[in-house]
């Protein structure tokens, strides 16, 4: 089988292992899609929301810089499985006094790194492919990070999972820093020496949908 995403995830978690500045608390990187699963996400729309999980059906990696008192500098991802993303997320993402028609009942998360917040998108909507991923709070409306999942994967990667890291994306596009995008300059050169926010900023231009 071809693989398009398991090079760069096994590269990211070597330098996760081999980071004296980090511990990492957990890595799994489950088998992919089996058969019937895939068959299963083939009636799914739009038709390339799963195509991460054809290699790995989920993937989860937590970690945290040692000797670091300062809240919120760890790393998070929780890419859910394909079943677990198609399930019902009444009581979750919307509720019994949620209007029919609104589009927050087709939105499924995918990247659930915590609990206050995912990235999901909206799936198996009549008559609309969109294949853009957003970041969910569960209140207001979904941020579009004009992102599908591949390239998705790829600036996840490139942020090394820092929590919160989706808030840079929304610097980037609105143009202005934020508190949380503040701490994710601050703290990525200081854990990752190689990383660099004015690639990080062009990588991300160059894979934005529009």
């Amino acid at each position: 089988m071809k693989t398009v995403f398991w090079g760069i995830v096994k590269e990211f978690m070597d330098e996760l292992k081999t980071n004296s500045t980090l511990q990492v608390d957990s890595i799994k990187t489950p088998l992919p899609l089996n058969k019937r699963e895939k068959e299963q996400v083939k009636t799914v729309t739009p038709n390339n929301i799963f195509e991460f999980h054809n290699e790995m059906n989920g993937l989860q990696v937590v970690w945290e810089g040692k000797k670091i008192k300062t809240p919120d500098v760890k790393g998070s991802i929780k890419i859910l499985s394909a079943q677990e993303t198609l399930q019902d997320w009444q009581g979750v993402v919307y509720f019994d006094f949620t209007p029919t028609a609104d589009r927050i009942r087709n939105f499924h998360p995918i990247d659930f790194f915590i609990d206050e917040a995912c990235v999901g998108a909206f799936l198996n909507e009549e008559g609309k492919q969109d294949s853009s991923l957003y970041f969910y709070s569960f209140e207001g409306t979904p941020v579009n990070l004009h992102l599908n999942i591949s390239a998705y994967i790829k600036m996840m990667l490139a942020a090394k999972g820092f929590l919160y890291w989706q808030y840079a994306l929304i610097e980037i596009e609105e143009g202005k820093e934020n508190p949380v995008s503040a701490r994710f300059k601050e703290w990525m050169p200081k854990l990752f020496t190689k990383f660099s926010w004015d690639e990080f900023v062009l990588l991300y231009k160059q894979l934005r949908s529009a």
